[in-house]
């Protein structure tokens, strides 16, 4: 018997259900490298290769707009509509056509932002930090998923001085410990360590040529940033480690029918076993979760957090990795206690040595200090040269690890 109309109607209907349902988009905001200045053709940029990637390889129904990507812009330009910018340059406002407040209104499933180097010879690293904050959030409000690159290498105008370089680097290392999980290395290995200059350099001292795209396309697709087809969307995904436990915190949105969390360590990162379970909100907006492992291993840890429905799936999380050697140190607390002196409160396993260093929001070293740290918590008082009013970082420097401060005088 042949199917009637209604029924062939009905199976197209499926169909194309099923290929809404698949498709996925990702926006990005940002500058030239997004807007793939440096490669040769847009294939063999970073956002080309990852529309070849999902569309043709794994032959998924991908959107990746890369419209909100402009040469020249700064973090500032891509700041929400909604900001009032406290410097009166036309070029640190909202762009409201390039920013992410454009972005979100094309709703998409994921955001990445990418603005690695425009404006920050200049601007003071609190204010970058804050600009980058502030667009993550606002893609967390809307319940989606953000995430942001670092820095990259440069060494034209004013970034081939070696204090913009420092400042470059510590910029850096404050986007990935502030971001976590969802922070991007676009610097680590594609700078040269002998003159600090991009390693794949396109011809112009900025940006990065087909070598260089190749490898932030990597980088990107090493992230899975499509997460949001589990049944919760995980925004943040971090681990503290501190007083000898690992603090595991989870933000979630678009919970739907989710049972329970469980949480699975590993030192391999491939056999991993159950520590525990935490319940689900399955509240409207984002849902913040905690769990402690009171027993991290030596060594490293690997986490990951499976969303278990109500139907007994399990989808596993990215893995967040911890490494907790002998030695591992922790800054808890930082502050100035006068114009010429800096308290730090720090959680140590091990005695150890170790370099403190005190820089200026445009990365200048104001004093370097050798110090002998005991195990357990440690509280040193830290002498450097005078302050003025504004916003300082510390880096602690041991043999095994790099830890970055930041403190307000």
């Amino acid at each position: 018997m042949r199917p009637r109309i209604w029924q062939l109607l009905f199976i197209l209907f499926l169909l194309a259900a099923n290929n809404v349902t698949a498709q996925k988009a990702l926006a990005i905001v940002g500058s030239s490298t997004s807007a793939c200045m440096g490669a040769s053709e847009m294939d063999s940029c970073y956002v080309g290769r990852l529309r070849t990637f999902y569309n043709q390889q794994i032959g998924t129904d991908t959107t990746i707009d890369n419209g909100y990507a402009v040469p020249g812009h700064n973090c500032f330009q891509g700041m929400p509509s909604s900001f009032v910018s406290p410097y009166a340059d036309p070029n640190l406002q909202p762009d409201v056509f390039h920013n992410i407040t454009m972005a979100l209104s094309t709703h998409p499933d994921v955001v990445l932002v990418n603005y690695p180097t425009n404006g920050y010879d200049s601007l003071p690293t609190d204010s970058i930090l804050y600009c980058l904050r502030t667009i993550r959030d606002s893609a967390m409000v809307a319940g989606v998923p953000c995430f942001v690159t670092t820095t990259q290498p440069r060494t034209s105008g004013n970034f081939s001085q070696s204090v913009i370089k420092a400042k470059q680097a510590l910029l850096k290392d404050s986007i990935l410990a502030e971001f976590g999980f969802f922070a991007i290395d676009f610097y680590t290995d594609l700078i040269n360590p002998a003159d600090s200059s991009i390693r794949y350099d396109a011809g112009d001292g900025t940006h990065m040529n087909d070598i260089g795209h190749d490898s932030l396309f990597q980088r990107v697709l090493a992230k899975n940033v499509f997460l949001s087809a589990l049944p919760a969307t995980f925004l943040q995904f971090n681990t503290v480690y501190k007083n000898k436990t690992d603090i595991i915190t989870w933000t979630t949105a678009r919970e739907t029918d989710v049972n329970y969390y469980e949480i699975q360590r590993s030192n391999d990162g491939t056999n991993f076993s159950v520590l525990g379970t935490v319940s689900a909100n399955n509240s409207k907006g984002n849902n913040q979760y905690q769990f402690t492992d009171n027993q991290p291993l030596k060594g490293t840890d690997n986490y990951k957090i499976l969303i278990v429905d109500r139907d007994g799936k399990k989808h596993a999380s990215p893995v967040m990795t911890v490494n907790i050697n002998v030695g591992r140190l922790s800054i808890i607390k930082t502050f100035a206690r006068s114009s010429s002196q800096v308290i730090l409160q720090l959680q140590n396993n091990d005695t150890q040595n170790a370099e403190v260093q005190i820089l200026n929001n445009m990365g200048v070293i104001m004093s370097r200090t050798p110090v002998r740290i005991d195990a357990g918590n440690t509280t040193l008082f830290v002498t450097t040269a005078p302050l003025s009013n504004g916003v300082y970082y510390v880096r602690l420097i041991t043999a095994n690890q790099t830890s970055v401060g930041s403190f307000i005088y």
